[in-house]
């Protein structure tokens, strides 16, 4: 059967795009359907609003700091709307390369419209159908809006809603402390709004290594956040300019009240009424597209990435996912996903990146032999700038090789590349012992951890000879 396309990308997303521009680049005939705007959540209301937003909340943050650095600095005014007009001009500066207009110029059919599955290989945009050999769904995730009595009827914002305000909250509360949640909330804190983040789990930073969850908690309230955690929501209303949510905190009834409600309460797939059921692609419970280690569904000519999978709702792990699907799909090489190595990076302040091994997973996976951790306040540039706040811990595994790390510094998303690489490589702890590092940087880090790694792997009786050898 001859088909329109060779392959139909649904969703232009990190994914959708990375598997359209690819594999139109080797030759293939490619539709890509969009039903909101082309970059997906990431450009539009995810990694690159909120790392915009994040810089002028820790430049407020610096200038009430300066003080401490011998400074005289005064913050009159935030002027959130300029705030704002900054986070979207920096949208549109990136907006060409996610263009419809750049990838039809790279020989993509880039379709405007909600495509729906037919069967398995024909999908319906509006009053269009197109064919193709191999679809491949990329359609992302939404925010989860929690069900709380009340909340529909109240003017709450989300992640897409959020950078478009018009005046800085008075006191702004946070449903949910994930990193949407906790990056935000302490940027608005920065800002100079009363933050409450109120979340139902106990602790912060649950898929991090346990050192993470109650520093990171303490630096939070350092900064003047509120953080309310184990709590049960009751009920969320509206008075006029007044939003209150009413909760249940350690045994007892509360009342928060302020003139901003964030959800952040997690994401969900976004597959309604994508066809799935009708073509026979499953989900699983919570209704993310169950895909093999070649990102393929239970459809054989179906595959899909990003976060409408539910592994690592990451940008960067979607581009990687779309990667194996272009290499299975035009190269017929059985390539598989390898979450080995995965990297992550909450953008607070401190930075809390991380990669491979939890300390937790590994002992869990029967993996985990040893962990040493270094603390940022022992680098002599963690000291100069008063980047004190942090620690760098490898988990090791057989034979003393890295299989994971996690790094909480203020440059710990830029460090954390080079752990990767480590693990990947099936590298010891002590390989960056011998690396020459400019001084002084706070990577040095990485050189005390291996220097600590040949301290603990050196054994008494290893010292006694090395005495013999030198008293001779």
């Amino acid at each position: 059967m001859r088909y329109d396309y060779h392959i139909i990308v649904i969703g232009a997303g990190s994914g959708g795009l990375v598997v359209a521009s690819g594999a139109a680049s080797l030759g293939a005939r490619v539709a890509l359907i969009e039903a909101e705007k082309m970059g997906g959540d990431c450009l539009n209301a995810g990694c690159v609003p909120s790392k915009t937003f994040l810089k002028s909340a820790h430049i407020a943050k610096a200038i009430r700091d300066a003080s401490m650095y011998g400074l005289t600095a005064d913050l009159k005014k935030v002027d959130i709307t300029t705030v704002m007009d900054r986070v979207n001009k920096v949208i549109r500066e990136i907006e060409p390369h996610d263009s419809r207009e750049r990838y039809e110029g790279l020989g993509v059919d880039v379709i405007l419209g909600f495509g729906e599955l037919q069967d398995r290989h024909t999908v319906k945009i509006g009053n269009e159908t197109i064919t193709g050999k191999y679809i491949v769904i990329a359609t992302g995730s939404e925010p989860a809006v929690p069900p709380i009595h009340g909340l529909n009827e109240v003017n709450y914002q989300t992640n897409r809603t959020i950078f478009h305000i018009k005046e800085l909250p008075g006191h702004l509360i946070v449903l949910g402390s994930g990193p949407i949640g906790i990056e935000l909330g302490q940027g608005f804190r920065h800002l100079g709004s009363q933050v409450t983040i109120i979340n139902r789990s106990p602790g912060l930073f649950k898929k991090d290594d346990p050192e993470v969850g109650p520093l990171m908690e303490k630096q939070l309230k350092d900064d003047g956040i509120e953080l309310l955690l184990g709590i049960a929501y009751r009920e969320v209303r509206q008075d006029s300019d007044v939003i209150s949510v009413e909760i249940e905190h350690e045994g007892k009834g509360r009342i928060i009240t302020g003139d901003q409600l964030l959800v952040a309460t997690g994401r969900l797939p976004a597959t309604k009424n994508l066809g799935l059921d009708k073509v026979g692609v499953r989900v699983d419970e919570k209704g993310y597209i169950v895909t093999d280690k070649k990102q393929k569904t239970s459809v054989k000519n179906i595959y899909a990435c990003g976060d409408v999978t539910g592994h690592y709702q990451f940008t960067h792990m979607a581009g990687y996912q779309a990667g194996i699907i272009i290499r299975n799909i035009i190269f017929k090489l059985c390539a598989k996903v390898d979450y080995s190595a995965v990297p992550w990076t909450t953008y607070t302040k401190p930075e809390v990146a991380h990669v491979g091994y939890t300390e937790p997973m590994a002992r869990k996976a029967g993996t985990y032999k040893s962990s040493l951790k270094v603390d940022l306040s022992a680098i002599d540039r963690a000291k100069a700038e008063d980047d004190r706040v942090g620690f760098l811990k490898l988990n090791l595994g057989k034979k003393g090789r890295i299989i994971g790390a996690t790094l909480v510094g203020e440059k710990a998303g830029e460090m954390i590349p080079a752990i990767t690489i480590a693990i990947k490589q099936k590298l010891t702890a002590g390989i960056f012992m011998n690396m020459i590092f400019s001084y002084p940087t706070e990577s040095e880090i990485l050189k005390s951890a291996s220097l600590e790694a040949a301290k603990q792997s050196l054994k008494p009786w290893m010292k006694k000879v090395i005495r013999a050898v030198l008293l001779r």
